[in-house]
């Protein structure tokens, strides 16, 4: 049997940060997607075939989990469209698919909680495999609130150019102390974020988003990012959201706003230093699979 598995990848973080000394992130899940095939046969070859090697990794780990290591191999193709080394979570999807593919292979599903420890074992995570907007510890793990379901939201994507590796960024010496230091500023985007979850609201949704991306211009500075806000202003957009370990910055508009474009066009001749990314939409739908 078959299966199709796609998950989706994200526009960095609605916030990060740590308080009380626990470090999370709070998903940011959007309409591009990781797609992972099993039992590939012909015309595509007998082996693990994807983007991102680390998918790869993954699959040895399902069968350990599984308690399946003596188990054959299966075929499992993996393909993304979401741009990787940005901090649009692509390692995370990547790893995610290739592991539920290789589970589902082998005639067993794995719960989220299985899926969370694989795809920690291979690197820091996102959490957008969960369905809905997650708070969660993208280290250890040790956190994984549910914090409800977000309201439809248009992302303008751009990105100031560069690569980001995650397990490098997260090994930084002076790192704790610095997350540490903007505590205060993440406790309340926080607060507003669950009370824009909450009643739907937007506009307190964007705020924290904005909030917790001023808040990290210590621990990675966005060059252009106080300019991008500001355009964002003059063009109605409800706040400003960021990759806090990557390279990509985002205006959050209303799903039925209708100058998105415009605002892509004056963003590129007031700062050509920036190259556009996409539009994208939030989603809820986590990891999910059929058969074929």
């Amino acid at each position: 049997m078959t299966y199709y598995v796609r998950a989706p990848g994200t526009c960095g973080e609605f916030i990060q940060g740590a308080i009380d000394g626990q470090s999370f992130l709070v998903t940011c899940p959007i309409n591009r997607y990781s797609y992972a095939l099993s039992q590939v046969t012909h015309p595509l070859p007998y082996y693990y075939c994807s983007l991102q090697p680390k998918a790869n990794l993954a699959c040895h780990l399902v069968k350990d989990t599984l308690k399946l290591s003596n188990h054959h191999d299966t075929a499992i193709y993996v393909r993304s469209d979401i741009i990787q080394g940005k901090g649009m979570a692509s390692s995370s999807a990547d790893i995610a698919v290739a592991a539920m593919a290789t589970a589902l292979s082998l005639n067993k599903t794995l719960t989220p909680k299985e899926l969370e420890r694989i795809c920690l074992a291979v690197e820091p995570t996102d959490a957008a495999f969960y369905p809905g907007i997650t708070q969660f510890d993208y280290i250890n793990g040790s956190i994984c609130n549910f914090l409800g379901i977000c309201p439809p939201l248009k992302i303008l994507i751009f990105d100031e150019g560069g690569t980001v590796d995650t397990i490098s960024f997260n090994k930084q010496k002076d790192l704790s102390y610095k997350i540490q230091e903007k505590e205060p500023i993440i406790k309340e985007a926080l607060d507003l974020f669950k009370r824009g979850l909450k009643t739907h609201d937007i506009t307190l949704i964007g705020q924290a988003a904005t909030l917790s991306a001023f808040a990290n211009q210590r621990i990675l500075y966005k060059q252009n990012l106080y300019e991008f806000h500001d355009i964002g202003n003059m063009f109605h957009s409800v706040g400003t959201i960021i990759a806090h370990s990557g390279t990509i910055m985002g205006l959050l508009f209303p799903s039925d706003y209708t100058a998105i474009d415009e605002c892509r066009a004056y963003i590129e001749k007031k700062i050509p230093t920036l190259r556009y990314i996409d539009i994208v939409e939030t989603t809820n739908e986590g990891l999910t699979y059929i058969k074929r």
